[in-house]
């Protein structure tokens, strides 16, 4: 599908999953329907299913926008709270968009949907609301919950009654949304993009292409064998892109230890509730204690308003401003601006309500990162070992951050690069067929028969103001 007719489609109201490929225009074409929508006065609401992910869109999580917070069943007392603390914000919402919708599983969708249709009283999915959702099911999957206490939770009768749901409908609540008990209701056009806007010789394009379709070929392992041992020209920044945070810190460490002048820190403040503290914190990229000095790499981990950078711009820290305007920062990034970084606010809201705000420095130090922080990224040139990718669909997210081949430099490369989870290659073939479909109807009834309020489908009389549903 091209760019033009998933934006004819998102015009038209529909529910919508906008999926492609890296560089297809997932992003492009959000963002265009999104400022289309604002000017004519519709309010939308921007989330994502992560934190990291949210900062990349400048919005909000998925979990502090429906006020759903780190709950993993609805209550009787949590929907209660929610109705209590979201009506506002949830009721004045026209249009839903959750970015990276890979990442989020499917009870957690259904427990967004069912906080909606409660506070807007309607049965209709997520109340009514135009949702619109992105992403790509061949990046990280959903984090499963380990970690938590899941044997208490598994003992509350909450817990039970919505696992026995999704047991009933043959549904897995650790999966993909499109697991979720309430997609088929939703039903959204499939838009899978196939254009390609990045600009690339196409090699690299074609070893996506055949890890997406599980079809690796030789020529693949050959493209990527000729960039083993390539690295950087001097003076070049690249990113190293490690799978855990110890190696990436480390090597973050030992090159700011390298460079021999005193090192000017910055220390983040912070307000509100400590949990909720913690938590921005978790999923902020900044680091609480930010130590810089004259000539270190660094990234920008926030879009700038007035467009001098975006979220994952590279540059370096060519001085610092004197200590009587702030000491801040000043950084060359690689696209020709060069910028004074002054703190940005991280915050937690309840509507208009600050809950918790961090304020730091809107950079790190950009010698590397993790696979997994930098999904959403674009990066202009970055360094990898793909000998150590430990899950599916991490050495495609690692692959897919550079627009071009040359900008890629490999250390090392194994068969579990190439590993991607089976059910995306499933579900693939039919969201594919089922934006064929989406096509041939735009062209044959026109982009109004995607109206959503078309065609209302019966409600089954479930009572969706009851709690611990799902």
């Amino acid at each position: 599908m091209r760019q033009s007719e998933a934006l004819n489609i998102l015009d038209a109201g529909a529910n919508v999953f906008l999926t492609g490929a890296p560089g297809a225009g997932k992003t492009f074409v959000l963002n265009e329907f999104i400022d289309t929508a604002r000017q004519r006065g519709a309010t939308v609401a921007i989330t994502a299913s992560t934190g990291i992910a949210s900062t990349h869109i400048n919005g909000q999580t998925i979990h502090s926008w429906s006020g759903v917070g780190i709950a993993s069943v609805m209550t009787d007392s949590l929907l209660k709270r929610i109705r209590s603390r979201r009506k506002r914000q949830i009721g004045k919402t026209d249009i839903l968009v959750i970015d990276e919708v890979s990442m989020m599983h499917a009870w957690l969708f259904d427990m967004v949907d069912q906080a909606c249709r409660s506070i807007r009283h309607s049965p209709e999915p997520f109340g009514g609301l135009q949702v619109v959702l992105s992403g790509d099911f061949f990046q990280l999957p959903p984090v499963s919950r380990s970690g938590r206490n899941t044997d208490v939770l598994a003992a509350s009768p909450e817990f039970q009654e919505s696992r026995a749901r999704y047991a009933d409908a043959g549904r897995n609540p650790e999966g993909f949304v499109t697991e979720s008990l309430v997609w088929q209701e939703l039903d959204p056009v499939i838009c899978y993009l196939t254009e390609q806007h990045r600009q690339d010789d196409g090699q690299l394009l074609t070893v996506l292409t055949d890890i997406r379709e599980g079809s690796v070929t030789q020529d693949d392992h050959n493209v990527l064998a000729g960039r083993v041992g390539t690295q950087p020209e001097s003076g070049q920044v690249a990113v190293h892109l490690f799978p855990v945070n110890k190696q990436a810190d480390s090597l973050n460490d030992f090159r700011l230890g390298q460079i021999g002048e005193e090192a000017h820190q910055y220390a983040a403040t912070q307000s509100g509730d400590p949990l909720l503290v913690d938590r921005l914190k978790k999923n902020m990229l900044a680091p609480e204690q930010l130590l810089l000095k004259t000539g270190a790499a660094v990234m920008a981990l926030r879009n700038d308003p007035d467009h001098q950078y975006v979220n994952g711009s590279i540059g370096k820290v060519k001085g610092f401003m004197p200590q009587s305007q702030g000491g801040w920062p000043i950084v060359a990034f690689d696209n020709g601006n060069t910028v004074t970084m002054k703190p940005a606010a991280w915050e937690m809201t309840d509507g208009d309500v600050v809950l918790a705000a961090v304020n730091q420095v809107p950079l790190r130090c950009a010698w590397a990162i993790t696979i997994h922080k930098s999904q959403g990224m674009t990066l202009d040139r970055a360094v990898m070992d793909l000998r150590r990718t430990f899950a599916p669909g991490m050495g495609y997210v690692a692959l897919s951050r550079v627009e071009a081949l040359d900008g890629l430099y490999l250390d090392g490369i194994n068969e579990h690069a190439f590993l991607v989870s089976p059910d995306a290659v499933i579900l693939d073939a039919d969201l594919r067929a089922n934006s064929k479909a989406a096509c041939s109807r735009l062209a044959g009834e026109g982009a109004g028969s995607f109206s959503k309020h078309s065609s209302v489908q019966e409600f089954d009389g479930s009572d969706f103001s009851q709690g611990g549903l799902f």
